[in-house]
């Protein structure tokens, strides 16, 4: 089992908590023998949209701290579907001019075998620590079978403040393209 461990965890689907906006470390962890992929895709503020995915897929993009969207991805773990203490990383230097940062996973295995399973079967998800060390746990719990997860969101909307919401939604490549904000730089 991958360990998760946390401050906080929002186990439910739907259930948020408020975050930081500078600074923030998305760990995306699990220890089945599949080869997840961490991603970001965003909404900024004007409009724009995009997205931080792997340079092993076409048009990947690995990002960079030092310009929008200020979010870089460390690498690709769990190649050739290799169980473990697997872990991939998306740093974030600022989210100021983003109004939507979806975390995402692709279930690359099982996408590539046409196997839809659920997203639970994986043991894993991700740890949000900001730079004060808080951190925030959203397991990867979805019973529902697909490819793509919709791990968590991060409304940076309100004059409140961010807040990281549990989504734990699962799909298929054609209502990703459709719900998600710059999704279309991944299926192109």
């Amino acid at each position: 089992m991958a360990d998760l461990k946390a401050k906080i965890t929002l186990t439910d689907k739907g259930s948020e908590a408020f975050i930081s906006v500078k600074q923030l470390m998305v760990t995306l962890k699990w220890s089945a023998n599949i080869d997840l992929d961490l991603m970001a895709f965003y909404k900024a503020k004007d409009g724009k949209t995009g997205a931080v995915f792997s340079d092993n897929y076409p048009g990947g993009y690995m990002g960079s701290l030092n310009v929008f969207p200020f979010i870089q991805l460390s690498g690709d773990a769990g190649v050739g579907a290799k169980g473990g203490d697997n872990e991939e990383v998306l740093r974030i230097t600022k989210l100021d001019d983003t109004a939507e940062l979806y975390i995402v996973t692709i279930n690359y295995t099982d996408a590539i075998d046409k196997k839809d399973v659920a997203f639970n079967a994986y043991d894993g998800g991700i740890v949000i620590m900001d730079d004060k060390g808080e951190s925030i746990a959203v397991p990867l719990n979805s019973s529902d079978k697909g490819h793509i997860a919709v791990i968590a969101k991060i409304d940076n909307t309100s004059p409140m403040g961010a807040k990281l919401i549990n989504e734990n939604r699962i799909m298929d490549l054609d209502t990703f393209e459709k719900a998600i904000p710059g999704s279309q730089m991944l299926l192109n």
